[in-house]
């Protein structure tokens, strides 16, 4: 119990003190003339009472190209007044961990989403920082396969499997967000191509609330969250954002 909170205090903190350092920034009237000059300020997004964006996780494709795992994941993101959001998120992820097996393997496949929602604000011309809550669910498959070594050493080892089962499972999600408009045209700043896309990241840190356990060979990795004996379970995602409304 101690660490999930000591993961939730860690988290408030973090955000404490981005407010913080937002609170002490100096005022834009005392930036000096020479210096507008010589570094010109990107225009801020106008703002809008609501917007839809949609974005793609492509660090997960970039990590399926050199490893046996496949992972996918895209989200829907609704933004009202520029900073309160409602988030959609559905994935897929065929899991193949090393070392959950002795002598032996183990996979697991299937889909999810999360739910949830959360705050967004302005830190630069460019830049956002946002905090949420998400809810997590995946319904997935799971199977092994596992070589056992004869005890008495005058028999010969034997193959055995289970699988595949269908479960369940389900989580919470903390998460911590940042990310930076691209700016293509950068001779006219507020330019509409500048505001369509952006890159940034998540860092969740999920919490299992329930999972089919099974005996002798439970759930090891769950699509969408990953390893079971990892909780609270912290990642980090990258992700492309395309804002066409």
């Amino acid at each position: 119990m101690k660490r999930p909170l000591l993961y939730i205090s860690s988290f408030f903190i973090l955000g404490l003190a981005w407010s913080q350092t937002l609170a002490d920034m100096p005022a834009q009237d005392t930036i000096r003339q020479d210096t507008l000059v010589a570094n010109p300020v990107i225009p801020k997004e106008p703002a809008q009472p609501f917007s839809i964006s949609f974005l793609i996780d492509y660090g997960k494709p970039a990590v399926s190209l050199i490893s046996d795992e496949q992972r996918y994941e895209g989200g829907l993101n609704l933004l009202f007044f520029d900073h309160y959001s409602i988030i959609a998120e559905y994935g897929y992820g065929s899991l193949h961990p090393r070392n959950a097996l002795q002598n032996g393997n183990y996979y697991s496949e299937g889909n999810y989403f999360r739910v949830g929602g959360g705050y967004l604000n302005t830190i630069g011309p460019k830049s956002k920082l946002g905090f949420s809550v998400r809810y997590g669910q995946s319904t997935f498959k799971d199977r092994g396969e596992i070589f056992v070594e004869s005890a008495s050493g005058i028999q010969e080892g034997y193959e055995t499997t289970f699988g595949p089962r269908s479960s369940e499972a389900r989580w919470i999600e903390l998460v911590v967000t940042s990310e930076s408009r691209i700016i293509f045209n950068k001779e006219n700043q507020d330019a509409r191509i500048n505001h369509l896309f952006s890159l940034g990241f998540h860092i969740r840190l999920r919490f299992m609330s329930s999972y089919d356990r099974y005996p002798i060979y439970d759930t090891y990795a769950v699509p969408g969250y990953g390893r079971t004996v990892n909780n609270p379970n912290p990642a980090v995602n990258v992700y492309l954002r395309f804002t066409p409304f």
